[in-house]
């Protein structure tokens, strides 16, 4: 009988080392995690394995060594190691032949084979999935749940929740304000009217949630001097020409047009031409200072309408330059200008930096152009900026709409078309 002791950092690379010294007949004897090196208990853990293999009887010593020795030499082939247990006395290498019936070097690694392969079958991946999506459908329903007034809702109030909620996602309303959209109409639910759609049952419930800004159109004491600011290619020039004749055609009164936006080409020979074309003054102002002598002039008009240059909501430089001419106490109404097109990420950024000058209302463009108008709603709820005036094409002054309640929910809910 051979016996080794075999250390290792684990015992994959044991039972490695013993196949490669001993063979693959070799059985374990003993496992135990000592620590090596001068630190003692601090030192590293090693696993030691103690091994053996039957070694075939060995032939007769022609040299006239003693049996006995060569027994003794065949008992100090363990590796003499300091911290190894000593060798097995005779007496217990007899037994080592009823170890090799019970142990072999392969049993420890069927145990750990079946082992795993009872975890293996025990975790059912697609039972897990399923478990999951019926958690997630459980939360989704325990929020809609939670909007009814009333535990005993019928099973088709719930369906009625569903198609509610199902309606404004879809016209890119995000869970928040849909969720709030939905309490406030169950609070009418059902409606008195049955045969009204569900677009237009949600569309009266989001009446109450809209807060407009007040109409240019509005007659005051004193001239009125708005400006429209915004970041760059929103329309700002357009829709001041939109409003500037809408208010000569519907009002009648004096109006007069300034701009400050001196750096894009051709900007000022722009709203010049639409002032011939209105027959109103167009005054180009390069300072604060001769803004100011521009508006004491115009005290004369009802209007006053500022075309302002285009900024990058990022450009704080170019947002503080502007607020010397229209900032805080200069006596000017500012409305900001987002084109509907815009990601919502980015208007947020804008009503956010342009609020230093500061904004009295919002002016959405370019209606026109989008499939859903659910952001309006979004950026309108999340900031409860006041909504002054909606734009939906290029034409003058027939594509501009006053910001009332009942058109603004009318568009979010329905077709632009119609």
């Amino acid at each position: 009988m051979q016996v080794k002791v075999f250390e290792a950092p684990d015992m994959a690379t044991a039972l490695r080392m013993i196949k490669e010294t001993l063979g693959p007949d070799a059985l374990i004897l003993s496992t135990r995690s000592v620590r090596k090196g001068r630190t003692g208990l601090l030192g590293k853990p090693v696993l030691e394995v103690t091994a053996a293999i039957e070694s075939p009887e060995p032939a007769p010593v022609s040299s006239g060594v003693s049996q006995s020795a060569v027994a003794s030499l065949y008992a100090r082939t363990v590796v003499e190691e300091p911290t190894c247990e000593p060798v097995a006395a005779e007496s217990e290498v007899n037994n080592y032949g009823d170890l090799w019936r019970r142990r072999r070097v392969i049993d420890p690694l069927e145990e750990e084979l079946d082992a795993l392969k009872g975890k293996v079958s025990a975790l059912n991946v697609d039972s897990l999935r399923n478990e999951i999506s019926e958690l997630k459908e459980l939360v989704k329903g325990a929020v809609r749940g939670n909007l009814e007034t009333k535990p005993s809702t019928p099973r088709a109030g719930q369906s009625a929740i569903t198609r509610m909620m199902n309606a404004l996602l879809s016209r890119g309303v995000h869970e928040g304000p849909a969720e709030m959209i939905v309490r406030r109409a169950l609070q009418n639910y059902p409606p008195k009217t049955k045969s009204i759609s569900i677009e237009g049952f949600l569309a009266a419930a989001i009446v109450d949630l809209i807060r407009v800004g007040r109409s240019l159109n509005v007659a005051q004491d004193k001239p009125r001097a708005v400006a429209l600011i915004g970041p760059t290619g929103v329309g700002k020039t357009t829709t001041v020409a939109k409003l500037a004749a809408d208010y000569l055609l519907n009002q009648k009164r004096k109006i007069a047009l300034v701009t400050i936006d001196i750096y894009r080409i051709a900007a000022a020979e722009q709203l010049k031409v639409y002032g011939e074309i209105m027959q109103v003054p167009v005054d180009v102002v390069l300072s604060p200072e001769q803004l100011q002598q521009v508006l004491a002039r115009h005290q004369d008009k009802d209007l006053i309408l500022i075309d302002t240059a285009g900024r990058s909501p990022r450009d704080s430089a170019g947002i503080a330059e502007l607020q010397k001419f229209i900032g805080a106490g200069s006596g000017i109404e500012n409305h900001l200008v987002l084109s509907a097109t815009t990601r919502e990420q980015e208007m947020f950024g804008a009503i956010k930096r342009f609020g230093r000058l500061p904004v009295s209302s919002l002016i959405f463009s370019k209606l026109d152009e989008c499939e859903g108008l659910g952001s309006i709603l979004n950026v309108h709820l999340k900031h409860d900026c006041p909504i002054s005036y909606l734009t939906n094409g290029q034409r003058v002054p027939e594509d501009l709409m006053l910001a009332d309640p009942r058109r603004v929910a009318g568009l979010v809910m329905g077709k632009l078309k119609e």
